[in-house]
């Protein structure tokens, strides 16, 4: 017999629980352009816990930016050049819009990201806390039925010896 089912069951229900709340907020927040970050949130259980994967960057919409000296690399100024696209902002200017003046765009919101820097929203913390006391009701659950298990299973053995 698995006694450990209940503690992956209950696993499980807190991933599938936190991915929700995660992209919940998200939502709400207004961090969501294209849907693929809230897309790339997943959960699974692994052996020691549930692991939450998502793209790269939730970590800096959850945690901000320091400020920096530094230009911004190619790879910030075509994801502020998509993210561009994705909110319908269009660069200044007029006659037809070319990936050159989004990419012009793009460089000067970057450049003023990284000097300025922001603080980001702590939505991973902030989803954490939201379902905080359902973990805890879940994993108490999952042991106690699990240590129901093993005492039964204990006491089937004794009996039959």
């Amino acid at each position: 017999m698995d006694f450990f089912k209940k503690i992956e069951a209950a696993l499980n229900k807190i991933g599938k629980l936190y991915v929700s709340e995660l992209k919940n907020r998200l939502l709400r927040d207004g961090n969501i352009a294209s849907k693929e970050l809230s897309r790339s949130i997943t959960s699974k259980v692994v052996s020691d816990g549930v692991e939450i994967t998502a793209n790269r960057y939730l970590s800096t919409v959850s945690e901000g930016k320091k400020a920096t000296s530094k230009a911004p690399s190619e790879i910030m100024v075509s994801r502020v050049a998509q993210w561009m696209k994705h909110k319908g902002i269009r660069p200044r200017g007029s006659g037809k819009m070319t990936e050159l003046k989004y990419k012009k765009a793009a460089f000067v919101i970057a450049r003023s990201i990284n000097r300025k820097g922001f603080s980001g929203s702590k939505v991973i913390a902030r989803s954490f806390q939201a379902l905080e006391n359902n973990i805890d009701k879940e994993i108490t659950e999952a042991l106690k039925g699990t240590l129901q298990l093993l005492v039964e299973d204990v006491n089937k053995d004794i009996k039959n010896k």
